[in-house]
């Protein structure tokens, strides 16, 4: 059994890290809206990953998260006149419906961001402390110079990085324009932001993720680094590089030995997007079609090739 690991990129045969278990993380839904076509994909893709190597007498464990507090979440809640955490349990039970529907197992863990605060808190203070990180004005930043293989699930170096941020508004507070947040300070907006020792406010998307991954490896004595972290194309980077780049550096260890990557879907030969009238909802299509139809769309073309959807 052989999959393309987007590390090394190369096609290699799978052999755990442990011969008794896997630990698979796929990166869930950000809960601001209603899922659409390209999350059934995504969540398609690893669900088959999971249920095969099921099948292959794998003990594998699923981590699926949910990211519950975010700039769009805090943004749409404030439109709606509700609380961040109202909207995101709303759109976590649509979420939650549309899989069932389409026949999606469900994750063995599913953990929510905001649950996880106290160990990001302990991650960031640990960044601190080996002077990867550092503070202003209540925010936190990680030092990607800390990171030695900056840029490694792009195939980049931190020279043709810094080339591709000349359309990105500087930031002055930060030592480079590469490095990214921690912890984001929110100090005028109590009702939707959270007490630190840097002041109240939001934990970056990055961050998130590696807390969560490794919280749920330690209460399972799994070490640092997962089997397989999976996730769309569009995440490669910076989602993961600065994923790779904060767990990496606080351990010395490689958070993950495989990385998997789904591609996109197209709608009507363009990116899907709501400001072209080219988003399709999950629940939009399960009123037209049959569950098994969407199912055999998504996982009729290869998992890494762009999926095109014509309606």
């Amino acid at each position: 059994m052989k999959f393309y690991n987007n590390l090394t990129r190369e096609l290699e045969e799978f052999k755990p890290i442990n011969p008794d278990r896997v630990f698979v993380y796929s990166c869930g839904p950000t809960v601001y809206d209603v899922s659409h076509i390209g999350h059934a994909r995504s969540c398609l893709v690893w669900d088959i990953l999971y249920r095969y190597l099921k099948f292959k007498k794998f003990n594998i464990k699923w981590i699926r998260n949910i990211t519950n507090i975010d700039d769009k979440i805090v943004a749409r809640a404030k439109q709606l006149g509700i609380s961040a955490d109202k909207l995101s349990r709303i759109y976590t039970f649509e979420f939650w419906q549309d899989l069932a529907r389409l026949n999606i197992s469900w994750p063995d863990y599913e953990p929510r961001a905001t649950d996880y605060l106290n160990q990001m808190f302990e991650f960031i203070q640990d960044l601190l402390d080996q002077g990867s990180a550092y503070a202003i004005d209540g925010d936190v930043y990680f030092r990607v110079t800390k990171h030695k293989n900056y840029g490694q699930l792009k195939g980049l170096t931190l020279d043709q990085l810094q080339e591709g941020l000349s359309r990105i508004d500087s930031n002055s507070k930060k030592e480079s324009q590469l490095d990214f947040a921690l912890w984001k300070n929110f100090p005028n907006e109590p009702e939707f932001s959270f007490s630190s020792p840097w002041g109240s406010g939001r934990p970056g998307w990055h961050l998130e993720c590696s807390t969560m991954i490794k919280s749920i490896l330690e209460e399972n004595g799994a070490g640092e680094t997962l089997d397989i972290h999976a996730g769309g194309d569009d995440l490669i980077h910076p989602h993961h590089e600065n994923e790779c780049a904060q767990s990496e550096t606080l351990s010395g260890k490689p958070l993950a030995k495989y990385w998997m990557h789904n591609g996109m879907v197209m709608v009507n030969g363009s990116k899907m997007s709501k400001s072209e009238g080219n988003f399709f909802t999950i629940r939009e299509l399960l009123d037209i079609y049959n569950p098994n139809t969407i199912r055999y769309f998504c996982l009729g073309t290869h998992y890494k090739k762009t999926s095109a959807f014509n309606h």
